[in-house]
């Protein structure tokens, strides 16, 4: 049987977190909401036996699997001399001898007293902060391994040719190169990068012919913080043997394809036998966690009310859902995680023009960043996939649409509901606005619209119709519903009196929910002195002042009430 200490309950100040001993559980959130801190108490809880005052972790609850035979067994390599070595919290090497071992594990799995539990945890907890992981790398002082414990993780992978194998063949992955152990180094142990020699019968790893090659490739020690990172979340999670792994922001310094693959491999190389606890601001992490563990996986968003920390644990069913969803799983909505607020929009020039003037407006005013990201749905079709998403993932949500919302129930119905509105309280004051807009008189009658494209045709002459006369059909069919005029009109289209105000009541109801549909109609109504739509018109208009010129002024009081306010 194997040996481990793993943890089966974490006692938040509100909330209590049950796990497996394989969980996966990625902490995510705002900034400052409390991921670093969540995981520095996670840690220190089994040491301090509840001693120390905590903010955000009452208690953490441990289970101790594998009797005395077992834990002897599982730190057989640990032991030398009736010593079985480990490296406390100040990177020292310390040992205990059989008699202590033994003491602690009785005490801990009899009676589940708390007692000498520090003398169990340095063997089946890792904390990897970033300097650590930075440190990693280093060379450490050789040792002979006939009398001494290989008490670093390079010390490991000299001993086990296939975990330096697993450990090149990532790194080859992420940055091209293959990392090397260097056998005949004297007083040190260093790691090598680059293409690596060709060991022989004749010129073995230690013999000079080898050597000369292998020393005149750069040492992982001098490299960039994203190549000692990369390498040293490797050594301290996989080479190592430790069932509770702790790690913050594992993807600093990485690119977004790094993260990923490092993301993957934790979750394709961590064994069934190990928890690991993450802190991320990456959704490029996540995202190749859900890769290869999403069935392991546990995703918990925290934030910050006041004082108190409050947790939510996100369903896995739910966010595989979300990763099964081709077209939800290439967008950036996995990133609603990270922060305070999403903002839904039609398109990514929708997204564009709102980023663009809340950002100068906070810049001008001196306010504090309002932590939004802008979502683009891909047409107001995709809205009810896309906020059903953001609603399991427990992300604060408003929605930015057109006025011609209205001109069907679906999405709007759909998006509402899924917002946990009730639809009646609203349906019938909607369906007064869409008649009252049905029964208007379009710009052109069949008739007016079949003579007008006749017209057209008749002025082409080739077999290809032309870009342009495409356009001008497009245009003259837009015509021949009052939506198109409704759309770029908004509520100035409505008539007085019953469809004005059961407007009104159903923009308030909709408000309320976080769904914003435009009254003046359109996203390209705030300027009407810019012409064209979508990318070209926000083109213009961002090469505008933003701050002063006065055809944004409607623009930038609605960002001051729906965005920052």
């Amino acid at each position: 049987m194997h040996a481990s200490i793993w943890i089966k309950n974490i006692k938040f100040k509100n909330y209590n977190l049950e796990l497996k001993n394989n969980s996966i559980v990625v902490f995510v959130g705002p900034n400052n909401t409390g991921k670093s801190k969540t995981l520095q108490e996670l840690y220190s809880s089994p040491f301090h036996n509840g001693i120390q005052k905590t903010i955000i972790i009452d208690e953490v609850q441990l289970q101790l699997d594998g009797d005395e035979s077992a834990l002897l067994r599982q730190l057989e390599d640990r032991r030398i001399d009736n010593q079985y070595y480990y490296v406390n919290n100040s990177s020292q090497v310390q040992g205990i001898n059989d008699e202590q071992l033994l003491k602690a594990h009785q005490n801990f799995y009899t009676t589940h007293s708390l007692n000498y539990r520090g003398s169990l945890i340095p063997f089946f907890f890792k904390q990897l902060t970033t300097p650590e992981r930075l440190n990693l790398v280093n060379s450490p002082n050789n040792i002979n391994f006939l009398t001494s414990a290989p008490f670093h993780p390079i010390h490991i992978l000299k001993e086990s040719g296939e975990k330096e194998a697993e450990f090149s063949r990532y790194f080859k992955l992420a940055f091209g190169q293959d990392v090397i152990v260097n056998h005949g180094a004297g007083n040190t142990i260093p790691l090598h990068i680059g293409e690596r020699p060709i060991a022989t019968v004749e010129n073995d790893r230690v013999s000079k012919a080898y050597q000369v090659k292998l020393r005149a490739l750069d040492q992982l020690a001098s490299q960039g913080d994203g190549m000692k990172s990369f390498a040293g979340v490797f050594l301290g999670l996989f080479v190592q043997d430790h069932s509770v792994n702790i790690i913050d922001e594992p993807e600093a310094f990485l690119h977004p394809p790094q993260a990923t693959l490092l993301g993957q491999m934790i979750a394709n190389s961590l064994g069934d036998d190990k928890q690991i606890f993450i802190a991320t601001h990456s959704e490029h992490i996540l995202k190749g966690l859900l890769d290869y563990a999403s069935d392991r996986l546990l995703v918990v968003r925290i934030e910050r009310d006041g004082s108190i920390n409050k947790i939510n644990t996100l369903n896995n069913t739910e966010i595989k859902s979300i990763w099964s969803d081709p077209l939800l799983r290439h967008s950036n909505v996995l990133d609603g995680l990270f922060h305070k607020r999403a903002v839904l929009c039609e398109s990514d020039s929708d997204c564009r023009f709102y980023s663009a003037l809340t950002t100068a407006i906070v810049e001008k005013e001196g306010l504090v960043s309002p932590d939004i990201l802008f979502i683009q749905s891909g047409g107001k079709h995709r809205f009810p996939v896309v906020v059903k998403a953001l609603k399991k993932l427990a992300v604060p949500l408003t929605i930015i649409g057109d006025f011609d919302l209205y001109h069907q129930e679906a999405p709007l119905k759909t998006i509402y509901e899924n917002l946990e509105g009730d639809w009646d309280e609203v349906k019938t004051d909607f369906k007064i606005v869409k008649q009252a807009i049905d029964q208007k008189r379009p710009e052109l009658e069949t008739n007016e619209l079949k003579q007008s494209i006749e017209q057209i045709f008749t002025s082409v002459g080739g077999k290809v119709m032309p870009e342009d006369k495409i356009k001008l059909i497009q245009a003259e069919l837009k015509k021949s519903s009052p939506w198109s005029q409704a759309k770029s009109s908004g509520k100035a289209y409505l008539p007085a009196g019953d469809a004005i105000n059961a407007f009104n009541r159903v923009q308030s109801k909709l408000r309320g929910k976080g769904i914003i549909v435009l009254d003046i109609g359109e996203i390209e109504a705030f300027d009407k002195t810019v012409g064209g739509h979508g990318p070209k018109w926000i083109n213009e208009v961002l090469e505008k002042d933003l701050l002063n010129d006065p055809e944004l002024e409607v623009a930038r009081n609605f960002v001051k009430e729906i965005l920052l306010s």
